[in-house]
Parts: structure tokens; sequence; C-alpha cells
């Protein structure tokens, strides 16, 4: 019996800026496609177990111990078959621990997994930098998200400043007071696709998200990053009545700063320690139907091989 397992953080996502137009044209090349922006990295995120059924061929996923249909591990699944000339029967388990669908990057965290796990199980291990370029063009072919993928690995609050594969993308950092955890509160789902359906949206939002990121620029500081990031919500329309009422609550709440998770119905703000008790109470007391999440802006990627026992 042989099995694998990788836990990742997930890329949670504050701005965006979509590269995926030349003119009236949508970009062909992958390695120039994705998009511009910024977030935090999300512990605990995707923990993915993969185990290889020598006597059979069938593929199946399993996310939180329910069969499901997840098209980001499917196709990352062929990626590494592609690149490896592997077959054979899998069993993909995902336990993720925050919803999918709320713009906390679980298509890519799940991605990374499967190729990670299933290139070490195939016996030609992949590197970081080489498994990313695989979630990148999974991440692109199921429409799951737009450079998700380049806030792994790295700490912080994560800027991609060029979009693109790993080998063309360009991220920075802006560091974080220490020993500050991330707060998310989520009302309900939004599929990206849903979210940026439309050519006419794309250049709204590209156009949108360039010039808030230049203002992020203009002064790379957490407090100012969620500022801008939050103002882009509002001006792209990408914010919903729920979060339009979250955001108003937050106000007198003792944040960093807080935006809306890019794309969802969940709002995310950065807080010191020692707020964290006060600004969740608060928030159950208002918000009693909402989920909330608390996670340390982590980047840590850990990998572990069995060949005997199967995963508990």
């Amino acid at each position: 019996m042989r099995t694998a397992a990788v836990a990742t953080p997930t890329p949670l996502s504050s701005i965006f800026s979509p590269k995926v137009l030349d003119g009236d044209r949508f970009r062909e090349d992958p390695e120039r496609t994705g998009a511009l922006g910024g977030g935090f990295s999300f512990h605990p995120g995707v923990e993915t177990f993969v185990e290889v059924l020598d006597d059979e061929e069938a593929l199946s996923i399993e996310i939180n111990g329910m069969p499901a249909s997840f098209p980001p591990s499917e196709e990352a699944v062929k990626a590494v078959r592609e690149l490896t000339g592997t077959v054979g029967g899998l069993r993909i388990s995902h336990k993720i621990h925050v919803p999918i669908a709320t713009g906390f990057g679980t298509s890519a965290a799940a991605a990374l997994g499967v190729i990670l796990c299933l290139s070490h199980l195939a016996g030609k291990p992949l590197t970081l930098m080489e498994a990313l370029r695989l979630t990148h063009r999974v991440e692109l072919k199921c429409r799951t998200g737009l450079n998700s993928e380049a806030g792994f690995g790295k700490s912080g609050l994560v800027l991609v400043l060029r979009e693109g594969g790993p080998d063309n993308t360009i991220t920075d950092v802006i560091p974080l007071p220490a020993g500050c955890k991330i707060l998310s509160i989520v009302a309900g789902q939004i599929k990206t696709p849903d979210a940026v359906a439309s050519a006419e949206t794309l250049r709204h939002l590209e156009m949108l998200g360039d010039r808030y990121m230049e203002r992020v620029l203009s002064k790379p500081t957490p407090e100012n990053f969620l500022r801008q990031a939050r103002e882009f919500a509002l001006e792209s329309g990408l914010a919903t009545p729920e979060v339009l009422e979250i955001f108003t609550y937050m106000e007198k709440l003792p944040t960093v700063g807080y935006a809306q998770n890019m794309v969802g119905k969940a709002v995310h703000a950065l807080i010191y320690p020692e707020d964290v008790e006060p600004v969740v109470s608060s928030l159950k007391e208002r918000f009693p139907n909402y989920s909330i999440y608390v996670g340390d802006p982590g980047s840590t990627i850990t990998i572990s091989i069995k060949t005997s026992n199967k995963h508990s």
C-alpha cells in the first residue's frame, strides 16, 4: 500500500486585476495569463491524501469524508500522469478546513496537494516550482483561479506584481505585525466563473484592480493594503449585500483592516492576537448564522510518504 499526504495553506485573495484579455481576445498563452493582486496564506488550509490502488483503475475523490466531483483534483491527476506516464487507480481525499467557493483558494491548494502527492508516489518528485507550473495550468483550465498559486511558499502579505506562470510571475511581500491572526466570516459562496463571466466585466475589474494596486504600492502597509482592497470591492460591485453589512459592522471592531474574500460572500480581517476573542464573540452575536474561521498567515507546505499503512 502506497500513500502520500500533503498539507498546504490556502491562498486567500483580497484584491485582483485579471490579465486575461488582449484587446477583445482572450489570451491563449497560459504563461502570460493570470492576475495582479494580493492576499494572505491561510493556515490551516487543505490536507490532501492520495492512495495508490494497485489492482484498480478507478479514480475516486472525497472531500471531508464525502464522495465528490472536484475538477481541480481531476485535472491535477491528468497533468501528473501526462508528465510521468503513470497509470492505475487512485483514491484522493481532501480535508478542507475552510469553505469552498468563498475566496480562500481551496482549488489551488487541492490541486497542488494532488500534484505533489502523486509525483512522489510515481517516483518522480517535483520541486515546489515545478508543481506550481502545473497548478497554474490546472487553475486556468478549470477557471477556478488566476495566479492563486503565486502565494505558496511565501509568508506575510503576498503581492503579485506581474501575472502569468511561475517563471513569469513577479511577487513581493508586505511584512505583517508579529503574531497577527487572519479571521474570516463567511456568509455564502460565489463561484469564480460566475463572478467574472464576461469580457466587459473582466476589463472593468482590470482597470479598477490596476488603479487600486498602484495605491497599495504607494504605501505598502497592511492597513493601506486592506483599505484599498475594501474600496476595490465596493467600487467593482463585487461586494454583495451580506459583505456590505459585515463591512459596516467591522468598522467598530479592533482590526488592523478588513476586505472581501475574492471572490466570495465573505470578509477577512487582520487582527492582533489579543483582539481575536472579543472580535469573534462580537461577530457571532451579530451574525449567528455565518461561519467564522481563524487562522495563521502561514506558508509551510509539508509532505509525508508511506508504503504500508493507510492514512487514518
